[in-house]
């Protein structure tokens, strides 16, 4: 049997629970330890259970570094582009439309600063981290992309596919540089100028209901 084979997919209430809790200790433990410092037998122990426990749901470290990655992403999927579209269909204008998308991102980086760190660092250092970070990068630039041609009518832009990847740039700059660094800018008027910049660039009038 593989080893791809023994690790358990859990399906009750009580497994599924125990699996997020090793993801949420984790999230702990490489926020305080950084990559290399954290350990299966730490993150177990953090998350109150064995270490034969951990390996049934997980490999190693990196692959609960990655499920937590992933997890994120499906929360910014499932909250941003659903979010967004509501809104259209409730009249909202460009510009509303924009900011609100500011906020929910800002509200995806919930993650302590540190573990952002880790979780970014090592894009740079680890090829299974560069191909799962080029995956979410298509995804979401294509996903948006797809959102920019249900509303070609109101916009400036003509090139989808372009548009879609300099704002997706423009929100992930701002949102990693607010969650990881001290800009020089407070956050409010960091996210107010991104919405600003973006809302001009998109639409012929950002102040339109859509």
């Amino acid at each position: 049997m593989s080893e791809q084979n023994t690790i358990r997919v859990p399906q009750q209430a009580r497994s599924i629970e125990k699996k997020q809790r090793l993801v949420d200790a984790a999230m702990s433990e490489f926020g305080k330890h950084g990559f290399h410092g954290t350990n299966a037998k730490g993150i177990a122990k953090a998350a109150g259970v064995s270490i034969g426990t951990f390996y049934a749901y997980f490999t190693d470290k990196k692959t609960i570094l990655l499920a937590i990655i992933d997890q994120h992403l499906s929360q910014i999927d499932q909250s941003v582009f659903k979010t967004i579209a509501r809104k259209v269909h409730e009249g909202a204008t460009g510009r509303e439309i924009i900011r609100h998308a500011v906020k929910m991102g800002h509200a995806s980086h919930h993650h302590s600063p540190e573990l952002l760190r880790v979780m970014l660092s090592m894009r740079y250092i680890d090829k299974d981290f560069q191909r799962n970070a080029s995956t979410e990068y298509k995804d979401i630039t294509s996903k948006l992309s797809l959102f920019l041609k249900t509303i070609s009518d109101c916009l400036r832009v003509t090139d989808m596919e372009a548009a879609a990847q300099v704002v997706t740039n423009a929100f992930e700059e701002t949102m990693h540089a607010v969650a990881t660094a001290q800009p020089h800018v407070e956050q409010t008027r960091l996210y107010e100028a991104l919405t600003d910049m973006v809302s001009v660039y998109l639409f012929k009038d950002p102040d339109a209901p859509l």
